[in-house]
């Protein structure tokens, strides 16, 4: 990657990121090239955190139009957007987050997109994808060495997967000096710190979001998992997310997708409770900032190559606001 040292304005505007990892991160996050899928009400935070972290280029790539619900939880659009193309109304608040990132709005669809499109990118960001659409995209990435997370918020659930394929980090770690007698001092500058480097090896995400008879192999414990894969399945067959105005037949709809699922993965079927299915309508705007931010988190791991990234599912306990990793797939 073709990184830039930093301007003096760079250095001023970013000094409190630097401070916490790095000016070598940030000449990373300042040569990165990103694509945000999806501006809804997550979106909105992400891209809000992904240009205030100080990246070279955003393009926010969504054909969808605004609408009244969407103004609600999408902070980046005003008044006068309704009825227009999302991509491009968030345009003139999202530039003025920070006015040193190359920012583009792309109205074309998802499905216009081919693998050469991709390439472009050091990372790209989903939301709002279909099972099909994650697992063709983040195959794609994979395939030229671009890192790709999506999430998504569902009521007061949210989750992150992430195809960062086999990924080099380092961790600073402080070296304690040796132990010496018990009544002998022990200088301070002794202890120093040093880069500790490390790999993980991320699996296709084929083997952790899609739903098949041979899901047993992938087991997971983490009810949330399963609750994942029904929401995603939900989308799959509506082509849109459980919404208030259609609760109840929603509501049908995810218990029926969670007891074939349930016999496909053989667990048991009361772990989803009628409580848990009634927190999954819309987006919250408090848990799509805190998803976007778990989101922005990791994207800035992925392509600064500092600090341990969540291997390789992170899920939002909507009952306690409790997230938890999980590893998941088949390397």
């Amino acid at each position: 990657m073709g990184e830039k040292e930093l301007s003096s304005i760079e250095t001023e505007l970013y000094d409190r990121q630097i401070r916490l990892w790095g000016i070598e991160s940030q000449e990373k996050l300042r040569a990165a090239n990103v694509l945000l899928i999806g501006i809804r009400g997550l979106g909105s935070e992400i891209a809000k955190d992904i240009l205030l972290s100080g990246i070279n280029s955003l393009i926010i790539l969504d054909n969808g139009t605004v609408t009244k619900e969407e103004q609600l939880v999408n902070f980046l659009l005003t008044p006068d957007s309704l009825g227009k193309n999302i991509a491009k109304s968030v345009l003139a608040k999202a530039q003025a987050l920070n006015p040193l990132v190359k920012l583009t709005a792309d109205s074309d669809s998802i499905e216009s997109k081919d693998e050469d499109y991709f390439k472009q990118f050091t990372i790209v960001i989903s939301t709002k994808l279909s099972t099909d659409e994650i697992i063709k995209i983040s195959a794609w990435c994979r395939n030229s060495n671009v890192k790709f997370i999506s999430g998504d918020v569902f009521g007061m659930f949210g989750y992150t997967v992430s195809d960062f394929q086999d990924h080099e980090y380092y961790e600073d770690r402080v070296k304690l000096p040796k132990k010496r007698r018990h009544d002998e001092k022990i200088p301070k500058a002794e202890a120093v710190t040093v880069k500790v480097q490390a790999r993980i090896k991320y699996p296709d995400l084929s083997t952790v979001i899609k739903r098949s008879k041979t899901g047993k192999m992938k087991k997971c414990r983490n009810i949330y998992y399963y609750l994942m894969l029904v929401l995603l399945e939900f989308r799959n067959r509506h082509k849109r997310d459980p919404f208030y105005t259609k609760r109840q037949e929603d509501l049908v709809t995810l218990k029926t997708i969670w007891a074939d699922i349930s016999k496909d993965y053989e667990v048991d079927s009361t772990m989803l409770t009628d409580e848990i299915f009634g927190l999954v309508f819309g987006e919250v705007v408090p848990i799509c900032s805190i998803v976007g931010g778990i989101v922005v988190q990791e994207a800035i791991k992925a392509v600064s190559g500092k600090e341990v990234p969540i291997n390789n599912v992170f899920l939002l306990n909507p009952l306690t606001y409790y997230g938890k990793e999980e590893t998941i797939g088949i390397v």
